[in-house]
């Protein structure tokens, strides 16, 4: 059993949905072993927040994704798209010098809005 982990935030504000700080790491603070599985189970885990409000990733307008070493970012990159490429959303990719946990690697926060 891995770290506990603080849940990560989903604000609604009128039909804009943002989740935020959305790591890979299971419910009992599991962190996958590829980056790539990592940014996968955020991607599902924001999946099903979005679901809670009617969207789905398709609706993804902007995604901001934070990482520690920027040379592993094209890991997750295939993952962000496939997942969000129909939706064609901005990118920002911030890297950090640290987070909460020192397992972290990841965290990825999207707004989605329905389509007008």
């Amino acid at each position: 059993m891995g770290a506990s982990f603080p849940p990560p935030t989903v604000t609604v504000y009128g039909d804009e949905v943002t989740c935020t700080d959305f790591s890979g790491f299971s419910p009992d603070g599991d962190r996958p072993c590829r980056l790539t599985d990592e940014c996968q189970a955020a991607l599902s885990a924001i999946s099903l927040a979005l679901a809670d409000h009617g969207l789905t990733l398709d609706h993804t307008r902007h995604v901001a994704a934070m990482i520690r070493e920027g040379q592993t970012f094209n890991q997750c990159q295939a993952a962000l798209n496939e997942a969000l490429g129909a939706a064609k959303p901005a990118l920002t990719l911030r890297i950090v010098q640290r987070f909460p946990f020192p397992e972290q690697r990841i965290a990825l926060s999207l707004t989605a809005t329905p389509h007008g």
